[in-house]
């Protein structure tokens, strides 16, 4: 496969694109709902977060320590509640074992970073949500 490159020489456009996967990643009635938990998305939007701490940190050094805070996951509770709604559209999400469920996370979450605990209660929390509504659904079937 020949490889396409794509050249974004301006910080601006990037913020912008940056700001845009956000909404995409993040958007409460998403048209595309794979969007959100895309590994390639993920990986995109972390490359770009990445590049703008570089080059915030060339501006003042304190730009990356600023970057890195926002970054926290526990910093950003608005992502983390639409990350959980996102992870409930995943039809996949109760098929998926451990490991892919911590790969999923990670792509729902991203560019935002979390601690080991911080993944494992966003798993409990999203299994939880589907074991009550399955509990819903079952009841409503008797």
């Amino acid at each position: 496969m020949n490889e396409t490159k794509l050249e974004i020489g301006d910080y601006y456009v990037l913020l912008n694109l940056h700001k845009a996967l956000l909404e995409a990643k993040f958007h409460m009635n998403p048209d595309n709902i794979l969007v959100c938990s895309s590994p390639i998305i993920a990986d995109l939007s972390n490359e770009i977060v990445d590049i703008l701490i570089k080059l915030d940190e060339i501006k003042d050094k304190n730009n990356k320590e600023k970057w890195e805070n926002w970054r926290r996951l526990k910093n950003q509770e608005f992502y983390k509640e639409r990350a959980v709604k996102n992870a409930l559209l995943n039809d996949r999400w109760l098929k998926l074992d451990d490991e892919g469920k911590v790969k999923c996370t990670k792509n729902l979450l991203s560019p935002f970073k979390a601690t080991e605990d911080e993944i494992k209660t966003f798993i409990t929390e999203v299994n939880e949500v589907f074991c009550v509504a399955e509990e819903i659904v079952g009841n409503d079937t008797k």
